[in-house]
């Protein structure tokens, strides 16, 4: 793999709000800066794990569960804010994105910079079209991301 970075859109399109991270990763697709490459992930983080060794610097995007304000984007720093203490990822497996970022600390495989942008939903019923409020949040959510994305890139070391 050539990407030094990578943009990881987690969530199920036919549950609803679930479907952010890959409704914002269409939004993006093509928009990457040279050294990102764009993932979708409709839950198999088992199988992401390893895939993350060599990367200098993990983003993921997330639907988070609702907690009152529907649309909100969060941005959360691992690192500095500890393993997602204050926020529920949305999961319709058991691990979720917290646990596989931790096994991937555990294992060596997680890259030194990680960074998630969660944002909240308010239905994940499967069938469900994205809500308004989150279907409303997405423009603003992706130029997050590719600002984000763009100076990741700036940073970091040329492969040879």
């Amino acid at each position: 793999m050539n990407a030094r970075i990578v943009l990881l859109a987690l969530g199920n399109p036919e549950r609803g709000d679930d479907g952010a991270g890959p409704a914002v990763a269409a939004r993006l697709r093509g928009r990457l800066p040279a050294g990102v490459a764009l993932r979708l992930c409709d839950g198999d983080l088992l199988g992401q794990i390893e895939t993350w060794r060599d990367l200098e610097a993990l983003v993921c995007v997330d639907a988070s569960a609702p907690q009152g304000e529907p649309g909100r984007i969060r941005r959360l720093d691992p690192g500095a804010d500890g393993l997602f203490r204050d926020i529920s990822l949305t999961s319709s497996h058991g691990f979720g994105l917290a646990e596989a970022l931790g096994l991937a600390r555990t294992l060596g495989l997680a890259p030194p910079r990680v960074v998630v942008y969660a944002l909240e939903g308010s239905r994940f019923t499967p069938g469900a079209p994205l809500s308004g409020a989150v279907a409303a949040a997405l423009d603003g959510l992706a130029a997050r991301l590719l600002d984000e994305l763009v100076r990741l890139a700036a940073k970091a070391p040329a492969r040879s």
